[in-house]
């Protein structure tokens, strides 16, 4: 019987607004042999060709993969900072459908306290070797771009549906030129910088 592997990448660390978004995916190796498309790391691939694999993930239930996504949000990382909310997050994903002898590999450097006791590791630049951790972050990268979207519904001249809430050009701009907005993480900079130049 294959190991299965759980991989975990998050989405939205960066940004200056909204929740961030984790994903665990949990497979073996072979799973990704039957898929009608290669999975490689959300940010090599096409908007449109995300999608198409974020729709078969989340439309084909099966035994051989399974994943979940935790949001951190906007007041969660407020009070926490991002660092430890993207943690917590990362941990109940994992603890939501690992088994005990899975091996779980996450992106980046830090790994949730609550993860000493699963056979548990960090790797950087994981979302670029390992499948597990590439699905994760097409699923999460995908589903984020959604609650962007439903926000730049609400607030279009920041124009997060192209920015994913970055500190782009146009999206620091508009935000000297309106302000922010109650969507905005008040603990980051340049907002929270703005917010003392405003109260002062």
């Amino acid at each position: 019987m294959s190991d299965y592997i759980v991989g975990v990448d998050e989405v939205g660390r960066g940004s200056l607004v909204g929740s961030a978004v984790v994903c665990a995916f949990r497979s073996d190796d072979e799973f990704f042999q039957t898929l009608p498309f290669d999975i490689v790391d959300s940010k090599k691939i096409s908007h449109k060709k995300r999608q198409l694999i974020y729709d078969f993930f989340t439309s084909n239930k099966s035994l051989n993969f399974s994943y979940k996504i935790v949001v951190a949000k906007q007041k969660e990382i407020e009070q926490k900072n991002i660092h430890l909310a993207i943690l917590d997050s990362m941990a109940k994903a994992v603890t939501g459908i690992s088994k005990i002898t899975d091996h779980i590999i996450i992106d980046g450097k830090f790994l949730p306290p609550e993860l000493e006791k699963y056979h548990a590791k960090t790797l950087v630049k994981a979302d670029l070797k390992i499948k597990q951790v590439s699905a994760a972050s097409i699923i999460a990268k995908v589903y984020r771009d959604k609650i962007l979207e439903k926000l730049h519904s609400i607030e279009s001249f920041y124009e997060w549906n192209k920015n994913a809430g970055y500190g782009t050009k146009n999206h620091l701009r508009a935000i000297t030129n309106i302000g922010i907005s109650k969507f905005h993480r008040k603990t980051y900079q340049p907002i929270s910088k703005l917010i003392t130049k405003l109260s002062t």
